[in-house]
């Protein structure tokens, strides 16, 4: 363990690293703030009439169950001002004394965006999660009269994952909408882990201290061992402090932590996500995929690396291994080709493409989510190299305690 510990040290603590954790997080900080000031319209400051300072005034009249009563009070409220400016003759003044935010169509699109919308769709959600569970229990019926037994069995997994579903409350979900779309990160964590790892082996070799290393009871297959479970540690520690650094920076830009309770359904680009869970526990599962993604491509830059002479050559065959994994895994993000996405772990590392859609794929004549697959294969091919790693790596033949033993 102190042979790990010491491994882990020369990759974390060397000055250039902690500079870039340092750089990367300040980086990464003022990007989810640049996010919350271009792209929410609760980001015009705190006036009396302003959006933030309205809609968190009319917020706690509407957050929580979502029933009748609270319907009909916001349609009450909303619907005169549609009508008022459908033909778009209302005044435009700015500083009508009877609107709440000093306009009457400003009033309109508050009321529209942040509460009927919102509400609205997670009032109906329940109706059209039925709709596919229903669908999905029909063809199923139909596959058994037909013999077709794989696809009894996705329409039956498919069934099981909508029946029931509903959004039963209002809540504030701007803040976790932008948090779980955000990518900018995951830029950063693939850069500070292949800076951080690529070089494992190869510093050694630069200054041949590979062959000293092998006249010592600790060299060999045991430092390479520990090698790789330091790099296993820093890559973890990455993925693991952007996760909660997201979380946290989305929670200050935005002032609120609103929402994360919720089902991570209640947020319309996560409409036909595969997984029963709440925003936060969906947060927590994709840290968790994007750290195993990572980690299999760390098995990789290692396995690179692993004959490498000199730091610059490995280094950028790593980077070109990655940008080809990145791109092929960024094309097919959308696609029907679920193989392509399971196979790749950038796939993982990104996470919503797996995440926000209900895919499947044959596996021995039953279905597996893509997601679940995705998983698998990366965990595999992650201990496969790692054992590769270890099983090639040169023994300490020559040190004078182990030839008498």
């Amino acid at each position: 363990m102190r042979l790990v510990w010491y491994e882990f040290a020369k990759l974390f603590c060397r000055r250039s690293v902690l500079v870039l954790f340092v750089l990367f997080s300040v980086i990464n900080l003022a990007k989810i703030y640049s996010e919350w000031d271009a792209y929410s319209f609760l980001a015009d400051g705190g006036g009396e009439r302003s959006w933030h300072t309205v809609y968190w005034q009319l917020y706690d009249q509407y957050q929580g169950s979502i029933t009748p009563e609270k319907v009909q009070q916001l349609l009450a409220t909303w619907q005169p001002l549609a009508q008022a400016t459908a033909d778009m003759t209302a005044s435009t003044a700015t500083n009508d004394a009877n609107s709440l935010t000093g306009n009457l169509y400003s009033d309109r699109n508050l009321l529209e965006k942040y509460f009927v919308d919102p509400m609205q769709y997670c009032y109906e959600y329940g109706d059209r999660a039925a709709s596919v569970a229903e669908k999905a229990r029909q063809n199923a019926e139909a596959a058994a009269q037909a013999g077709a037994l794989y696809q009894q069995r996705e329409s039956a997994a498919l069934y099981q994952i909508y029946a029931g579903r509903t959004v039963p409350d209002f809540a504030y979900t701007e803040m976790a909408n932008y948090y779980l779309n955000y990518d900018f990160s995951l830029v950063l964590v693939l850069l500070l882990g292949l800076y951080g790892v690529a070089g494992t082996f190869v510093e050694e070799r630069e200054t041949q201290m590979d062959r000293l290393l092998l006249t010592n009871p600790n060299g060999g297959s045991r430092t390479v061992l520990a090698k790789l479970m330091a790099a296993s540690g820093f890559l973890l520690l990455v993925t693991m402090w952007f996760s909660l650094l997201d979380l946290a920076g989305f929670g200050v830009a935005f002032g609120t932590l609103e929402g994360l309770d919720l089902p991570v359904y209640a947020i319309p680009s996560f409409a036909e996500a595969p997984i029963d869970l709440s925003v936060l526990q969906f947060a927590v599962l994709a840290a968790a995929l994007r750290s195993v993604g990572l980690w299999a491509l760390g098995m990789a830059w290692l396995a690179v690396s692993l004959r490498g002479r000199n730091a610059l050559i490995p280094l950028v065959a790593n980077f070109a291994l990655t940008a080809v994994l990145v791109i092929g895994g960024a094309s097919a993000a959308y696609s029907h080709f679920v193989w392509a996405k399971a196979l790749d772990p950038y796939s993982l590392l990104a996470g919503r493409p797996l995440l926000a859609q209900t895919e499947f794929l044959d596996i021995g004549g039953f279905p597996v989510l893509s997601w679940q697959a995705a998983l698998a294969i990366s965990l595999v091919a992650g201990l496969v190299i790692a054992a590769a790693i270890y099983l090639l790596s040169p023994r300490n033949t020559y040190c004078p305690i182990r030839r008498l033993r």
